[in-house]
């Protein structure tokens, strides 16, 4: 997919953002694109969203179409090289949320897995996303809050992301999902606004926007992050 009359540097950019975080918004639950009212929350005209949207869509007859899944995650992206990171994320579903976070995850050279559920003893556990890059394990919430990220509000989320840590470790463990030996394992909670605090109690904090340089600067020899070290050989529970 790539737009063949605009550039990120280019003095439609601004539009061009604008058009694809419309259309996003626009077409949640499978709704049809109503390109009338995409230009018109766009600010533009409807000569140019039809120009971009067929350009970025590739379909011909844009009235009336629907946007899969796929689609709507490519010009999510698509929206981030046009400077509009943040606007893009919270047009997506909480679903697409933390695929659109696991996709940058993947770009930093993580290996990721969505939606792990597993048991230990007797509780049952559920991580939006697990990482792993060499050996550094990342344990993943994602929180598609529209409201401002308080740090009171974040209380049952650090607990869960704390206490499901150990656990995790010991079941891909199991699952030979880890290299033998030492890991690095830190929990991290993914949002969509800039939190007012990057680390509580010891669980970081992140904005979506500020995860794909978090996790490619990322290293387990930094001391002001909570990593939590494993040294447990690989076997099976």
């Amino acid at each position: 997919m790539q737009t063949r009359h605009y550039s990120p540097n280019g003095t439609g950019s601004y539009y061009v953002a604008n058009i694809i975080v419309e259309t996003l918004k626009q077409t949640t639950n499978k709704r049809p694109i109503n390109l009338s009212k995409v230009a018109q929350s766009a600010r533009t005209t409807l000569d140019m969203a039809r120009s971009v949207l067929v350009d970025l869509t590739g379909f011909k007859k844009l009235p009336g179409e629907t946007l899969s899944p796929q689609l709507r995650f490519k010009l999510a992206l698509v929206a981030v090289r046009f400077g509009a990171f943040q606007r893009a994320a919270r047009a997506l579903t909480w679903q697409e949320f933390e695929e659109f976070s696991g996709k940058c995850l993947e770009k930093a050279g993580f290996e990721t897995q969505q939606g792990v559920v597993f048991k230990d003893g007797t509780r049952r556990w559920q991580i939006d996303i697990a990482a792993l890059k060499d050996r550094v394990l990342l344990a993943l919430d994602c929180k598609h809050w529209e409201s401002p990220n308080y740090p009171s509000r974040f209380g049952s989320a650090v607990q869960h992301q704390k206490q499901s840590l150990r656990p995790l470790i010991r079941y891909l463990r199991g699952q030979s999902r880890l290299p033998v030996g030492e890991i690095s394992a830190l929990p991290v909670i993914v949002t969509l606004f800039e939190p007012r605090a990057s680390l509580l109690d010891d669980v970081v904090v992140v904005s979506v926007e500020q995860l794909p340089d978090f996790v490619t600067n990322l290293t387990p020899y930094d001391r002001e992050l909570p990593f939590v070290l494993d040294h447990s050989s690989a076997e099976t529970l």
